[in-house]
């Protein structure tokens, strides 16, 4: 599919209101992204306070569930009114279940609280990164998007350590209280900017059935692979029925004149490989995150500290190259830094799947080391080329499929890699750390299968796909 556009400008300056807005979407971006990390550390406390041991996983599902399929609702508010009116009531709706969260009594309201703020996380990162593709010119953004991923790595390394210290000192409440003064001070900096141009929207208002159909649809799937419930089991009716909510859903929205879920998105040329590549690179980090600290604890025995410092590299390697990835872009274009960022993630999973034990936690850190260094050079331009494929009014859509996506895959990738961990161990006999080391490699084994297929999609996008300048009112041929 060949897409020939004007040059665009390649830089925006720097005035005094980019940056105040930019920092104001960098913390927004780094609130929600701390709320991911800094719970888990403090669960077993709440769960002995609390009591109702039963709802205790529901605190980390209801939030999946409900950030998840909300985002692609979010997506086409802001392609409807606007990022920043819809951004502000993400990001309230967020700093507000945090507080409330924060004063729970019962587990059962905590679950609530938990769900409400699911439903303003959905709407923070999908609605940032659209505003960032607002904001800056593609060949500016290829620079400016390693900031926004460092503050998924920052995230990631700072939440766990200051929840472990809240728990240890002030109490597990301010681990929901800290996100209210950061939220505030996000929007209060986001408060005065001005959007510049909504030209490309179109007054189909919300799907409401479509947006109900894929909201059940998604529940009942992740909670059919074992989400929600204590021992991870899974209910294969409950996912049968999900699939097939989800192909009705699919049937709908492909009918509706304004789709919540724009699927007609997956037959562009470029988008639809895209979101492919990007799903499939982000169920292989879900699942490292996910089952290399059990490998490192459990099967190689040793302690905590040491399994969370093993995937630590990963989100290090990130960052650095999505910075340095943004300036590659420039030079050597998009198809060719995806596809050298597929074969290094295949070469990163086929080192966690061949390390010999000996190796220890050292083995396993240079695996994620590599998978986040080619995680960071493939994700990032994918992005870039998705929201620079389409109009404005349909940026947002488009950032939330990406979004929804890759949540989505990573969720139920993660949940069937458990099931494979489950039947491996169940089929052998032996000590219980040779079982885990057992199970574990299967795993990895298939992170290697996704990766191979995630190089094959890059590959093809290397061979068909097309360069893409954006022009400089972010508007394609046609798009008026």
């Amino acid at each position: 599919m060949a897409v020939r556009t004007v040059p665009g400008p390649e830089r925006i300056a720097w005035t005094a209101a980019r940056v105040r807005v930019t920092i104001g979407l960098l913390a927004a971006l780094f609130v929600a992204a701390l709320d991911s990390t800094i719970v888990g550390t403090a669960l077993p406390t709440i769960g002995r306070e609390l009591g109702d041991f039963a709802l205790y996983p529901w605190i980390f599902t209801g939030y999946l569930l409900t950030s998840t399929t909300t985002v692609s609702v979010w997506g086409r508010l802001a392609d409807l009114h606007g990022r920043r009116p819809v951004l502000l009531a993400g990001l309230g709706l967020f700093v507000g279940a945090s507080a409330l969260c924060g004063v729970a009594a019962s587990m059962p309201e905590l679950v609530l609280c938990r769900a409400a703020q699911g439903i303003g996380a959905g709407c923070v990162q999908p609605v940032v990164l659209t505003a960032v593709a607002d904001l800056f010119p593609m060949r500016q953004r290829a620079r400016v998007q390693g900031l926004f991923s460092a503050m998924w790595a920052i995230a990631a390394l700072v939440g766990p350590l200051l929840g472990a210290a809240f728990v240890a000192t002030i109490g597990w409440r301010w681990i929901f209280a800290i996100n209210v003064p950061i939220g505030l001070a996000a929007g209060l900096l986001l408060w005065t900017h001005r959007e510049t141009g909504h030209g490309d929207g179109d007054p189909g208002g919300i799907h409401y059935s479509g947006a109900v159909l894929l909201t059940a649809g998604i529940a009942a799937l992740l909670w059919g692979l074992g989400a929600g419930s204590t021992g991870a089991q899974p209910r294969w009716e409950l996912a049968v029925a999900g699939l097939l909510v989800l192909t009705a859903c699919a049937l709908v929205e492909l009918r509706a004149r304004a789709p919540v879920l724009p699927l007609d998105l997956i037959g562009h040329g470029l988008i639809g490989p895209a979101v492919l590549g990007g799903t499939l690179g982000g169920t292989v980090m879900f699942g490292i995150t996910t089952y290399a600290p059990l490998y490192v604890q459990s099967g190689l025995g040793d302690s905590p500290i040491a399994a969370g410092t093993s995937i630590s590299p990963m989100l290090l390697g990130w960052p650095l190259a999505a910075v340095a990835g943004g300036r590659i872009m420039l030079r050597v274009g998009y198809r060719r830094l995806v596809g050298v960022g597929g074969a290094v993630l295949l070469g990163g999973t086929l080192i966690l799947a061949a390390v010999p034990t000996a190796w220890g936690v050292a083995g396993v850190a240079l695996a994620s080391f590599v998978c986040g260094v080619g995680l960071g050079l493939m994700l990032t331009p994918l992005m870039i080329v998705i929201q620079s494929s389409v109009p404005w009014g349909r940026r947002g859509a488009a950032t939330a499929l990406n979004q929804f996506a890759r949540t989505v895959g990573g969720a139920v990738g993660v949940s069937l890699m458990g099931l494979l961990l489950t039947g491996r161990v169940q089929r052998l006999a032996g000590a219980d750390r040779a079982l885990i080391l057992a199970g574990t490699h299967a795993v990895f084994l298939s992170l290697v299968g996704l990766a191979a297929v995630s190089l094959a999609v890059d590959l093809w996008i290397l061979r068909r796909g097309v360069e893409i300048v954006e022009p400089a009112d972010g508007r394609l041929p046609g798009s008026a």
